[in-house]
């Protein structure tokens, strides 16, 4: 494989996180990212350490949508048990803008970094994502 094939292909596994996202939300980012690394991974060290770098981010901010899931609910289901108590009526939608925007924020970084290594990754540079987590080595 020729070095143009190779920045190519390194930068397409870090958009492969942006074409799932938008493709299967939640769990498209893994899944574009994982297949284009597989594509690929076997020959290039580049692409196979570029692919290894954007299924880490893409799981990274995975995790971290579990995590304001799991926030959200478990704040809306403590309103809601003190509701009961108060004789409030329940309003199911209360605080449903803060879990979109805090999906938007993580969704905002996805695309910003993921254009960011795109770029690095097409000159031939490769980056590392800030705070991930490196599962997969």
């Amino acid at each position: 494989m020729d070095q143009n094939q190779e920045r190519t292909w390194g930068a397409l596994v870090h958009l492969g996180g942006l074409i799932g996202m938008f493709i299967l939300s939640f769990v498209g980012n893994i899944i574009g990212a994982l297949v284009m690394w597989l594509i690929k991974r076997n020959e290039s060290a580049f692409i196979d350490d570029q692919g290894k770098e954007a299924l880490n981010f893409q799981i990274t901010l995975s995790l971290v949508n579990v995590a304001i899931g799991l926030l959200i609910s478990l704040r809306h289901g403590i309103w809601a048990f003190r509701s009961i108590w108060r004789d409030h009526d329940f309003d199911g939608w209360h605080g449903f803008g803060s879990a979109i925007s805090l999906y938007g924020i993580v969704s905002i970084l996805n695309i910003v970094f993921s254009i960011i290594a795109a770029v690095r990754a097409n000159k031939g540079i490769r980056y590392r994502y800030p705070l991930c987590l490196r599962i997969v080595k």
